[in-house]
């Protein structure tokens, strides 16, 4: 059972090994070539800051030409260099600082030739892949030990990593290699400041030769590099054997480390020559002590081995190797810490850990997505201890947690803890920015919002605003119909029985219930109205500002002759108004006010109490036989003189205009009518809500 398990464990490290190296494969030679692409989108701040370079070599260039100068008024004791020379050669070298990065660049394109040649080579049936080298190392050892005994596993693992971590070095160097070449590159205008004097010319002369030195190094990296590929194809397929019969999987093994030490340390084979090398690399007592740690690190899993498999059968898809193993390390935690920025971890530590890491930035890059699970454990923590969740996975996954925004395209997202922001575009083109806050770590929003659920139970407080906050912030659309009360009911359960709902356009659906029609606004639209209303919660909670609705004035006709049935029908509608009347003006009804006249002159004006303000000064406040709330204001009979008027101009009576007495009512306040609710204005964009303690 042991040897059962310790195979599996074998099987499953030299799998990750092995597609560990071919993923990496190919890609640096292709990423890192003769230009200085990488370096500059790696690091901007380099060519942002050449020009300073080039100001601190001018300076510097100056410097030593004064200097140099300075001693030429000593004579022959000085031994100081000849003025004009010195002269002629540091103006001739402070227009190279002007072009040293072109210059540079083209001495790249240079080696750009048989760099691109040696890559160019077809390697034919002997083409690299490290698919199988394992099982080639396994067919090989078993006619020295059997790979089914705890030794031979242990040896095969061993040998495994070391030729991988090997070949992971050698990338590392191949980077190093390049990282110089640019560091070259973008400081070489200080090179070019030390070629004008005698005495520091050694040190132009020296960094001439480096620069060559290291080009030489670029070029030799895709020779060694696509040579060890070769051999790696041609050992899987002979398995180390040679036409005179005496090769072996251990011959192979060992010159193909050998292989890639001597490509590692070929900076220092350069220098022994005289070339003037920059030395990169680890030394072998680094090397060893980590080798050393990673075998701890294993030796530490064998032993742990029967605690973490241990308990079942292995065939059992629920129990044994197969199931504890899935469910203790799940590949998407992997995926999670890879791609967290901060935070704690969810799977394993340890090399279990750094491997699975590796291989879920691998996924990531490659279109995986994270659980729901796996985002809760990010966005579900405190901030301190979260860390953020951004970039195309964040995108990709947001909607395994949000299940509303499943099948939304998003851009722009973050995950952190109890804080989500994004950018969900529409199928019209129209953008929607969205901002969760967690329930449990936010308090309320004083600001209109909706409530959203995610997919580990907890709720979440949504604002969306934008193009396309519409189809976040909207009610679905409704047409008016009886039929749909059901539904009305399910979205706004505030809402009274039997409420129709018809859709009038953005954030305003007119309502009918049983006190009348009025209008209701989306608070995502609107800002809170003046005028008398009742907030309204829809199911996803949010405010809907439900108007009032207006009362309807008393049936009055406007026909000559209806003064006495307009009086009529005033008395039905307010039978607690106890003054008698002559006459109703009805003016202005339609928008909510009207006036009766007494027997002595006077009046009063009656206003809608929905639909204007409460009057300044002394009123009355009357409700009629519908439930109409009114604003009664008292006005006391005048005599006015006005002009007259005919076609438009006044009439003159010598030097004075015509006037005529006319009867009217003055009223000592008017109230004013309310005004519609406002828009809201993108420039007002809400606080965030506080955090709770």
């Amino acid at each position: 059972m042991l040897d059962w398990i310790f195979e599996g464990i074998v099987d499953w490290v030299a799998g990750i090994v092995t597609d560990v190296m071919d993923a990496i494969s190919g890609l640096f030679l292709n990423a890192l070539g003769t230009d200085m692409t990488a370096m500059e989108v790696y690091f901007p701040f380099v060519g942002k800051a050449f020009t300073i370079m080039q100001y601190a070599a001018w300076a510097i260039l100056l410097i030593v030409t004064v200097w140099q100068l300075f001693r030429a008024f000593g004579g022959p004791v000085t031994e100081a260099e000849n003025p004009w020379t010195l002269l002629l050669r540091s103006a001739l070298f402070a227009f190279l600082i002007w072009f040293a990065k072109p210059i540079f660049l083209y001495v790249l394109e240079i080696a750009k030739a048989p760099y691109d040649a040696l890559m160019d080579v077809s390697l034919g049936k002997e083409d690299f892949t490290f698919a199988g080298i394992e099982e080639a190392l396994k067919n090989g050892l078993v006619t020295i030990v059997s790979v089914n005994t705890v030794v031979g596993s242990i040896l095969l693992i061993i040998l495994m990593i070391t030729l991988g971590w090997n070949y992971f070095k050698l990338l590392l160097e191949i980077v190093e290699r390049y990282i110089v070449v640019g560091v070259l590159c973008y400081t070489s205008p200080l090179a070019y400041s030390m070629g004008a004097s005698k005495t520091t010319n050694q040190v132009f002369k020296s960094w001439c030769r480096m620069v060559g030195a290291q080009l030489l190094l670029l070029i030799m990296n895709v020779w060694f590099l696509r040579a060890f590929n070769s051999s790696v194809g041609q050992f899987i397929g002979n398995g180390g054997a040679l036409p005179n019969g005496y090769g072996s999987v251990f011959l192979w093994l060992f010159c193909a480390i050998a292989f890639l030490k001597t490509a590692q340390r070929f900076d220092s084979h350069l220098s022994a020559i005289g070339l003037s090398v920059a030395q990169t690399g680890t030394g072998l007592g680094m090397e060893i002590m980590l080798a050393a740690q990673q075998v701890s690190g294993l030796s530490k899993g064998f032993r742990s081995a029967g605690q973490m498999f241990g308990g079942g059968s292995p065939s059992s898809p629920d129990g044994g190797f197969t199931g504890t193993f899935t469910d203790k390390f799940r590949g998407n935690s992997y995926v999670r810490d890879a791609v967290v920025q901060g935070g704690t971890r969810m799977g394993a530590g340890g090399v279990t850990g750094l491997i699975g890491r590796m291989f879920g930035g691998l996924a990531a890059k490659n279109g995986a997505s994270l659980t729901g699970l796996s985002v809760s454990s990010v966005a579900g923590r405190s901030p301190d201890a979260s860390g953020m969740i951004a970039g195309n996975i964040a995108d990709r996954s947001l909607g395994n947690y949000l299940p509303h925004l499943q099948g939304k395209t998003l851009s722009g997202t973050e995950i952190s803890g109890g804080h989500i922001t994004t950018t969900a575009i529409g199928a019209d083109g129209k953008e929607a920015n969205l901002e969760l806050f967690s329930a449990s770590q936010f308090e309320k929003p004083d600001f209109p919002h909706t409530e959203v659920t995610a997919s580990d139970g907890s709720s979440w407080y949504q604002v969306a605003s934008g193009e396309g906050a519409s189809a976040f912030n909207d009610a679905p659309n409704f047409t008016g119909d009886a039929a749909e009360a059901s539904r009305v009911a399910e979205i706004f359960p505030e809402a009274p029985a039997g409420t129709t709902l018809t859709s009038m356009g953005d954030g305003v659906l007119e309502a009918q219930t049983s006190d009348g029609n009025s209008l209701w606004y989306n608070g995502a639209y609107y800002e809170e109205p003046d005028a008398p209303h009742t907030v309204m919660h829809s199911s996803d909670g949010m405010e809907w500002y439900a108007m009032q609705p207006n009362s309807e004035p008393p049936a009055f006709r406007g026909e000559e002759g209806a003064a006495e049935y307009n009086c009529a029908q005033f008395r039905n509608s307010f039978p607690e108004y106890e003054r008698g009347i002559i006459s109703v003006d009805i003016a202005g009804s339609e928008n909510g006010s009207f006036s009766v006249r007494h027997e002595d002159g006077s009046a009063t004006a009656f206003y809608d109490a929905a639909r204007y303000n409460a009057p300044r000064g002394e009123y009355a406040s009357y409700r009629d036989t519908n439930g109409g709330n009114w604003y009664a204001v008292h006005g006391e009979a005048s005599v006015e003189r006005r002009p007259v008027y005919e076609d438009g101009k006044p009439v003159y009576d010598g030097g004075n205009v015509r006037t005529v007495t006319v009867e009217s009512v003055r009223y000592k306040t008017t109230p004013e009518r309310y005004g519609g609710p406002k828009e809201r204005g993108d420039n007002k964009k809400p606080k965030p809500p506080r955090r709770k303690r």
